[in-house]
């Protein structure tokens, strides 16, 4: 289409709609189900700072687009935490695109598609507004691993509550779309088959609204968040530098349950 520019990054692609004045990120690693790696969190995070200035686009959705994932948590594979400042160096190059989506001045909508678990789920959270397809479930598995979910004990406890958060962080259990909708992780629930007509018609309304009024409210909405991203990057350092995150990772590799002692 004349009206529509794409650009393909190496985990991502973006297409924005000129005419309209919306964009749509689509997380593309459809071998891992469109997991956080070093390299997704720093081309989302530049996309999402990328529209700041650009008065094309006046309202962003994130999606993961025919994949049966919208992003279905971190990459374990590429994680290396052999010093304490790989570890902060890590945290810091995951946050960064939560902090773009919540500083960007303009509405970021969550389009999910499908799986959204760990980082996807946070990410979720980060957003604006988030429309779900009834194919898509949620869920925080890091402490099956050993790890914690930093962003959502943190940041998410005032979007969900203390209670909520709790329960989701410690069982690891998944939820439904519809679940999901019901703790407060999504707006609204559609058919799968109607998830890019939907967001298509909720970018294009939320492009038309006024900038100003739009920045002041996010402004206001947002204005703790850098706080809560830095309790993150004080807490995950030593939980990834201990042994129980290595018997994580080393199970996850080996298909086999761990074996956590709390060291």
């Amino acid at each position: 289409m004349a009206d529509v520019e794409r650009i393909d990054k190496e985990t991502l692609y973006v297409e924005t709609h000129l005419e309209p004045r919306y964009a749509v990120i689509t997380l593309h690693r459809p071998d891992v189900l469109n997991a956080g790696s070093p390299t997704l969190f720093r081309e989302l995070a530049e996309t999402i700072e990328s529209f700041d200035g650009d008065d094309r686009v006046r309202a962003v959705v994130l999606t993961g687009g025919d994949s049966r994932a919208f992003s279905a948590g971190a990459d374990l594979g590429g994680m290396t935490f052999d010093n304490m400042a790989n570890c902060r160096s890590f945290i810091r190059q995951a946050h960064a695109p939560f902090e773009a989506i919540e500083r960007l001045p303009k509405v970021v909508i969550a389009a999910v598609n499908g799986y959204a678990f760990g980082f996807g789920t946070e990410i979720v959270l980060a957003c604006d507004l988030a429309l779900a397809s009834d194919k898509a479930r949620f869920g925080l598995r890091e402490m099956n691993h050993g790890l914690v979910p930093a962003v959502t004990i943190t940041r998410g406890v005032d979007m969900l509550g203390r209670r909520r958060v709790a329960w989701m962080a410690l069982t690891s259990d998944d939820l439904n779309a519809e679940e999901a909708r019901e703790v407060g992780i999504v707006n609204k629930v559609v058919p799968h088959e109607q998830l890019v007509e939907e967001y298509t018609a909720l970018a294009t309304r939320m492009a038309k609204r006024a900038p100003l009024a739009v920045s002041f409210t996010k402004w206001t909405l947002n204005r703790t968040a850098g706080e809560h991203y830095r309790q993150g990057e004080n807490l995950m350092p030593a939980i990834f530098a201990s042994k129980d995150v290595e018997e994580g990772r080393n199970a996850f590799a080996e298909h086999r349950d761990p074996v956590f002692r709390g060291e």
